[in-house]
């Protein structure tokens, strides 16, 4: 079923349709082992993201271009006709004079199985095609646009020994955030780079100035000091008054950089039940050093949508976290019994604990005064677990053990946390589980195991116990 087919790598550096890098730069650029850039898609909508967004941002000058050697590889995990269907743009046609097109085949997506999981199997194949290889891994998606400069930054981590990136990833909202590349001129109406093969040239700066604008329920809802904070965090953040900037502490991360030479057994298990956003990166490359954290969006950034109706968050003013000691303190319990729910590995706990900064302008005394609020929030409900975390990286000179009070603190909020997580998320996902109860009643054995394991995940939940290996 599946099959892989290459294409000859034409790039020269004189082409007049291959954006060549500032020569000044050219020097500090080694040739390393190859790079293999890896997305999974399938599908118009999934298609017109790619080549009108994704591609054309990887090819602005600092980006792809700036990569030395014919070795590289653009990994397509998509369908033999969406592949037929790709070859055609004049996107890809751009992009194969700078790096060469590799594609491997994938299936449909069967119904009853969701988007991310399916995206599982391209993972796994071309993580394996890279691991095979001790190639450079960068996992991107569809609906993902980098800053220019992303590809060289990486690059530059790689030539000095790094042997994981990871960049705090949000999700935004598709249609405010096309509609502001619009209105800030970076895009234009009628445009598309798949029919023109051009370039789009965004920076950092851009990239956040548009996306702070542009953020899904879903992200909005992560806003710490918010009275619709969300039941279920992935991430908390914090706004900088009087600046156009957030400050954000993040339990999801994108792996812009994997050196696959480090890896000495591969794991790739995790694809077959969840998705590279689960703890691919902690089976395989461990908490251990090597590892570069963006804490500034000015060295890389990303965007990557949704439309705002796909799983739309409830943005309504809840009562009880308006209040302003009662309501922070589930939300301290809420985001304690999320950080501890076994959803999120060790190195996400670590790294949790790192400030990182999105920022369009220049920085000010604000941003520390910010900086410090967050941390002050964070410790009060995850003192222990930052401890922990620092101990095992050498680092917790100066962080106390909390106290005899703030133990007791800290188990009550977590208690209500698990309960308030329960019950939200079965209030949430009500119709899911009103069709999976049909599909299990009418036979459906997948249907029957999703249900079990569901409930198990909720009584381990609701006492505390990590839920993975489920």
């Amino acid at each position: 079923m599946m099959n892989e087919v290459r294409q000859t790598n034409s790039c020269e550096r004189d082409s007049a349709t291959c954006v060549v890098p500032d020569e000044s730069r050219i020097g500090e650029i080694a040739e390393l082992r190859p790079f293999y850039f890896i997305v999974v898609f399938w599908g118009d909508r999934f298609h017109r993201y790619l080549t009108d967004f994704c591609l054309p941002s990887l090819l602005s000058a600092n980006n792809i271009p700036v990569l030395e050697g014919t070795k590289n590889k653009f990994i397509f995990c998509t369908t033999s006709e969406d592949w037929e269907v790709l070859q055609a743009t004049k996107i890809f046609l751009r992009l194969q004079e700078c790096i060469e097109p590799y594609f491997i085949e994938i299936p449909s997506a069967p119904s009853g199985r969701s988007g991310c999981e399916h995206m599982g199997v391209g993972h796994k194949l071309a993580a394996q095609k890279a691991y095979q290889d001790k190639a450079f891994g960068v996992f991107l998606t569809p609906d993902l646009m980098v800053s220019d400069g992303t590809v060289s930054a990486i690059y530059k981590h790689a030539a000095s020994g790094v042997k994981v990136v990871l960049m705090a990833a949000l999700r935004f909202g598709e249609e405010p955030l096309f509609e502001n590349f619009k209105l800030l001129g970076l895009t234009r109406e009628g445009e598309r780079p798949s029919e023109t093969g051009q370039p789009l040239t965004i920076t950092a700066r851009q990239m956040v100035t548009v996306g702070l604008r542009s953020f899904h329920s879903e992200s909005k809802r992560y806003e710490w000091q918010a009275a619709y904070f969300t039941d279920f965090p992935s991430a908390c953040w914090w706004r900088v008054p009087g600046e156009d900037g957030i400050v954000l502490h993040s339990l999801s991360w994108a792996p812009i950089l994997c050196d696959y030479a480090a890896v000495v057994d591969h794991d790739t298990s995790i694809f077959d039940t969840w998705t590279l956003d689960g703890d691919y990166i902690y089976r395989n490359f461990g908490d251990s050093g090597g590892m570069h954290i963006v804490t500034d969006s000015d060295e890389m950034m990303l965007l990557s949508w949704a439309p705002l109706a796909d799983r739309p968050q409830n943005l309504e003013t809840s009562v009880i976290k308006r209040l302003p000691i009662i309501g922070n303190f589930l939300k301290g319990g809420i985001l304690r019994a999320a950080v501890l729910s076994g959803v999120f590995d060790r190195l996400k706990h670590r790294i949790f604990f790192k400030s990182v900064r999105w920022h369009a302008g220049e920085f000010t005394n604000a941003w520390e005064i910010t900086e410090r609020k967050a941390a002050t929030t964070l410790r009060r409900y995850l003192a222990d677990v930052e401890l922990v975390n620092a101990t095992s990286a050498g680092a917790s000179d100066g962080l106390p053990a909390p106290s005899i009070m703030h133990n007791v603190l800290l188990n009550s909020s977590a208690a209500l946390g698990r309960i308030w997580i329960a019950i939200s998320q079965l209030y949430q996902y009500r119709a899911r589980v009103r069709l999976r109860l049909s599909l299990a009643l009418h036979g459906d054995r997948d249907a029957w195991a999703r249900i079990g394991r569901r409930i198990r995940i909720v009584w381990r939940l609701m006492r505390g116990i990590p839920i993975d290996n489920l």
